[in-house]
């Protein structure tokens, strides 16, 4: 176990964005595997398709600004051919995520993509909307453009990098502070996802129609399944566990997980 700093990461995109977020999730947990340890920092990712729980009560985007974008230290804006669905303030819930969040005085790092698309499937009007959106941060802000998904991994990769850098500069200077630092320390239900892994290493979950299946048990109570899929995600945040086939269903311990059980050992005996 060791000392960091975590600063959560959230991902925010429109609905026609998938594979980049995948790689954009990939390379901080890469980030974490290889330069956690050596520089005293973890990226914690957030997104709605990871953290988010049904609410009601209130509207969605609210939600969602409640839930995870209070929590961010940095955004990952990734757009494509949509600039989204408008909220009552804004043209768009990405748009109040990232407006709100420089508001807040916080970084944002925004890409658009220049990927080709069949022109058949671009909404006219969402991809106007979002060009209107482009020219109007034009000059505030710096963003970049890919035509690759590994064009746009190297980018990120190199942003992160940088990013990172400034933390590690401003850190030993005592000058920022992230949104909490932290022992990385685990749950009841990370430990216990830890201890079944323990044996072969591997962790089997997958989500059916009537709910999800962990190692062969199928998981009946809707609060244990919400719990289950958090601690893998912080776990996995925390390079505890690794997604050995990148869909999120099966998973290993990483070397820093094996140390992790040996360390709960220690703590109950």
């Amino acid at each position: 176990m060791f000392q960091a700093n975590c600063y959560n990461v959230m991902i925010v995109s429109p609905s026609d964005i998938s594979e980049e977020r995948e790689i954009a999730k990939d390379v901080f947990y890469r980030w974490n595997e290889l330069n956690s340890r050596f520089h005293k920092i973890v990226f914690s990712v957030l997104g709605y398709d990871i953290n988010a729980h049904a609410d009601s009560g209130t509207h969605p985007q609210e939600s969602l600004n409640h839930q995870l974008l209070k929590q961010a230290d940095l955004i990952i804006a990734i757009f494509w051919t949509k600039l989204g669905t408008p909220t009552t303030e804004y043209s768009s819930g990405s748009v109040e995520e990232i407006t709100k969040h420089i508001q807040e005085g916080k970084k944002a790092h925004i890409y658009f993509s220049n990927k080709i698309i069949d022109p058949r499937k671009v909404d006219a009007e969402q991809y106007k909307n979002l060009q209107n959106y482009k020219n109007e941060i034009r000059g505030k802000a710096f963003y970049k453009e890919f035509s690759t998904e590994e064009e746009f991994r190297k980018i990120l990769e190199d942003d992160i990098q940088l990013f990172s850098n400034e933390l590690v500069e401003n850190n030993s200077a005592n000058r920022t502070k992230p949104t909490n630092t932290m022992q990385v320390t685990i749950s009841e239900k990370e430990i216990e996802i830890l201890r079944a892994m323990e044996e072969d290493g591997e962790l089997q979950y997958i989500e059916y129609v009537d709910g999800p299946n962990l190692n062969g048990r199928s998981i009946d109570n809707p609060r244990e399944a919400a719990e289950i899929k958090e601690a893998i995600s912080k776990l996995e945040s925390y390079n505890l566990i690794e997604d050995m086939g990148y869909k999120g269903e099966l998973f290993r311990l990483t070397a820093e997980g094996y140390r992790a059980c040996d360390e709960i050992h220690k703590q109950m005996n």
